[in-house]
């Protein structure tokens, strides 16, 4: 792998003097040596949309290892340089283009699969995409038509393939000196293929509004589970607001990709993301002032509840302790919610007691995950009367809470019944209401007075004892303060009072 660092910034690598082969206002995203060839990825004004507008597509470039530049022509410059267009775009009768590539990718090791981050322009409607793209079908590219434009007022249009010498512009030779001049003057002129380089699948990996991704890195998971192995990608894509989107990808039955987002982590809030790097199961982000390290394995500091847990490959819900860990065999997965129902008999029935007149809040979360903000949650009860059915939010009897909780005003005995809340197919948590109706009547008889008196005495009580220990710890809290103000500074802290670099 050639690292692309020391050409972002930099100058465009020298290849000839003309407009049309020389990069136009060139952005250098990553540079990877595969096979005989060296593939250059970048942004750039589009030459063949010029006569219409300034408009900055995707290229990816390509240089034979051994081109040492043509004897006459094209000396000390590259004498094989092709490049095409980059399409990562959502299909339909008009696509919807992220034209301008943010990062590439391409996951160590491997020499097949590149992927990258898109962004639309900054000056229209914000929104990113990640798109894959396969060797095959970027050199499937180079091998097509050339594209040219006869006069600067004419459209581009493919070459004639009987207008192409031989031996094929771009091909790789052992000696590119010893290449004829109409070669030379052909890959002069006509450096830009007609086709564009496809994406894998038809459609992004991943795509969404408002957000511009600045980077990109992949994990792949490979599991082999009754001996059918099982693949998974892990996305991770940084934004220039410093969050980092987890998307995982995997492929359905049919063979057809599928992803969901899993998570969005706030790593350096505020501040773009500059570089991202995975090393040794860790995700190390920088922006201009910090560098952080991720684990990616972090299931039970990030998981609490089993539907989140099963959709991260990285984990598995533990059904005996009640917890998220790192998934083994014998652990509950489900990273395609092909099983809505899995989780079902590991959420908590929670069972309230309460009093008649009394309001209830019902809830799964202290604080919504915001990868779960813009999903639809449901609340449905099932009562004696009236079955099953879907709760309507009204302000004087049901109110939705911005965790997506439920308040139900003013209970009585027709609210008494289980509470489910459903995040699409899939149960969050379930509670059983009892609505204690007799409580708030008076009492019938002596007997009854005086257990009712005998309850509350009782209640006054743990009250007054519950009182005094609260006290009694405040005292000691506040006796460990004021020593511990007294005292030197604990050994192993450290303090720093400047920006890290």
């Amino acid at each position: 792998m050639t690292s692309c660092k020391i050409m972002q910034g930099s100058r465009a690598p020298r290849v000839r003097e003309e407009r049309v082969i020389y990069p136009l206002e060139p952005n250098f995203v990553g540079t990877y040596d595969v096979g005989e060839h060296v593939f250059f990825f970048f942004r750039e004004t589009a030459v063949e949309y010029i006569n219409c507008g300034k408009s900055v597509y995707s290229r990816v470039a390509r240089v034979c290892k051994k081109d040492t530049g043509g004897k006459n022509i094209l000396s000390q410059n590259w004498a094989t340089y092709l490049k095409a267009r980059l399409n990562c775009s959502i299909p339909g009768e008009f696509p919807f283009y992220f034209d301008e590539i943010q990062s590439i990718y391409k996951i160590p090791g491997e020499t097949r699969k590149f992927y990258g981050a898109f962004t639309t322009s900054l000056n229209g409607l914000m929104g990113s995409a990640i798109c894959s793209f396969d060797i095959d079908d970027i050199q499937a590219a180079f091998k097509r038509k050339f594209k040219e434009q006869a006069t600067s007022s004419s459209a581009w249009l493919p070459v004639l393939s009987s207008r192409v010498p031989e031996p094929r512009p771009g091909q790789c030779v052992n000696d590119t000196e010893t290449l004829p001049d109409t070669v030379l003057n052909f890959i002069r002129s006509h450096p830009l293929m007609d086709s564009a380089v496809d994406h894998e699948y038809g459609r992004p990996a991943y795509y969404k509004r408002n957000i511009l991704f600045t980077h990109i890195v992949v994990d792949r998971l490979r599991f082999n589970i009754f001996s059918t192995e099982i693949e998974y990608l892990l996305f991770y894509g940084g934004t220039n607001s410093g969050q980092v989107y987890k998307i995982v990808q995997w492929q359905d039955h049919n063979k057809e990709p599928a992803s969901t987002l899993l998570d969005i982590l706030d790593v350096t809030p505020g501040e773009p993301i500059r570089v991202m790097e995975l090393s040794h199961q860790f995700l190390y982000v920088a922006s201009d002032h910090r560098v952080r390290q991720v684990d990616l394995v972090m299931c039970n500091r990030r998981y609490d509840n089993c539907l989140r847990c099963v959709h991260d490959p990285y984990c598995g819900w533990d059904k005996d302790t009640n917890s998220c860990k790192p998934y083994t065999p014998g652990l509950l997965q489900d990273v395609s919610n092909s099983t809505q129902s899995v989780c079902d008999s590991s959420v908590v029935k929670k069972k309230l007691i309460v009093t008649w007149g009394q309001s209830v809040h019902l809830g799964c979360f202290l604080k919504v995950p915001e990868v779960l903000t813009s999903q639809t949650i449901s609340w449905f009860h099932y009562s004696k009367e009236k079955g099953r059915y879907q709760i309507i939010y009204r302000p004087d009897k049901y109110i939705q809470t911005s965790e997506h909780g439920l308040v139900i005003i003013a209970v009585n005995e027709a609210d008494s019944g289980r509470y489910d809340c459903w995040l699409g197919g899939a149960l969050l948590c379930s509670y059983n209401i009892t609505v204690d109706a007799h409580r708030c009547a008076a009492p019938g008889k002596s007997h009854d007075y005086q257990k009712v008196y005998s309850d509350w005495c009782h209640e006054f009580e743990k009250y007054k004892m519950a009182m005094k220990s609260w006290e009694r710890k405040q005292a000691q809290c506040s006796s460990r303060v004021n020593d511990s103000s007294n005292q030197n500074t604990h050994p192993n802290e450290i303090f720093h009072d400047g920006s890290l670099v």
